[in-house]
């Protein structure tokens, strides 16, 4: 569910690096133990981690504390964004308009830059539901697409990757 190998995370900051210039915001959902994270932020990216996992919490808030806002920790799960019930939301479902508000991230034309990135593993159970509700969000320009265009990279299995 998460990054575990030091090298993995190099590998995939270096993918995740864009230009000389500044780094967009980068929204990294379940980052775990937060190995991806320190590389990030190594890096310069202003990261947002969005962590459901109660157990990887308090060494996420700790390390946000540690740094001068270059890292927000926020109790939630990316595939519970914009859960279709109504009222409240109890964490870890979030919504994408709070959570944008929170962010400082405001709606950009579609033809702008992206101005939010987005890495996370999706978990194999339920895994095509998942991506299949990310395609039918971006067609519809709801939850997370209603900002304009986001950069998704997403690592998922092979078996949906070929389907």
């Amino acid at each position: 569910r998460f990054i575990a190998c030091p090298q993995l995370a190099r590998t995939v900051r270096r993918c995740l690096q864009g230009g000389a210039g500044p780094q967009p915001l980068l929204l990294e959902f379940a980052p775990g133990p937060g190995i991806l994270t320190r590389s990030l932020l190594d890096a310069g990216f202003r990261v947002v981690a969005l962590e459901s996992n109660s157990d990887f919490l308090a060494d996420l808030q700790s390390l946000e504390n540690s740094l001068d806002g270059q890292l927000k920790v926020i109790h939630g799960d990316f595939f519970r964004l914009d859960p279709l019930a109504k009222g409240a939301l109890k964490p870890p479902a979030v919504s994408s308009d709070k959570l944008f508000k929170t962010l400082g991230v405001a709606a950009v034309p579609w033809r702008a830059d992206v101005p939010l990135k987005i890495f996370g593993i999706v978990p194999q159970p339920l895994e095509r539901n998942r991506l299949w509700r990310l395609l039918f969000a971006m067609y519809e320009c709801s939850s997370i697409y209603r900002y304009g265009r986001v950069e998704l990279n997403l690592f998922i299995s092979e078996k949906e990757y070929t389907v």
